[in-house]
């Protein structure tokens, strides 16, 4: 997944999995599971050693990582990850809605993200958007919602 904040990943990835019969690994779930609250930034150390748990553990499956993934860097690593523990063919999601809908979305949360926060995270994610296509990815895959949040790729 690649979106900014209050972009709707979440529910996208959900969507995904159902569709798909897909395993969902999420690094909100993981500070959770790790420090009792997604707002924890923790250790990113740690954070990753337990996304590497869980991809062994669905080797072989569909599987949606659920996270920003907003910056070339970060879409770079996730991809290696992947391929590392034997994906090979990676699609980058992308939900992409305009900066106010996010904000909208995030104030309707019981987690929100710093307004400065998801601005900045917005802004980079459409400063690096142009290098998706070069990053690596076997498809990127643009996905929309129509006036009901209906989710559609």
């Amino acid at each position: 997944m690649v979106g900014a904040p209050g972009a709707g990943k979440s529910t996208a990835a959900r969507k995904l999995a159902r569709d798909h019969d897909g395993v969902i690994v999420c690094g909100d779930e993981i500070r959770r599971e790790l420090y009792g609250d997604s707002a924890h930034q923790g250790n990113w150390v740690e954070i990753h050693d337990r996304i590497v748990e869980q991809l062994e553990e669905h080797a072989g499956k569909v599987v949606i990582l659920d996270g920003t993934h907003f910056n070339s860097t970060y879409r770079v690593g996730a991809l290696l990850t992947l391929k590392t523990y034997g994906w090979s063919n990676i699609s980058a999601y992308l939900v992409n809605p305009p900066l106010e809908r996010c904000l909208i979305q995030n104030s309707l949360r019981s987690r929100q993200v710093p307004r400065y926060v998801l601005i900045s995270m917005y802004d980079k994610l459409q400063q690096t958007l142009s290098e998706l296509p070069n990053e690596g990815f076997t498809e990127i895959i643009t996905h929309t919602t129509n006036h009901n949040n209906d989710t559609n790729f």
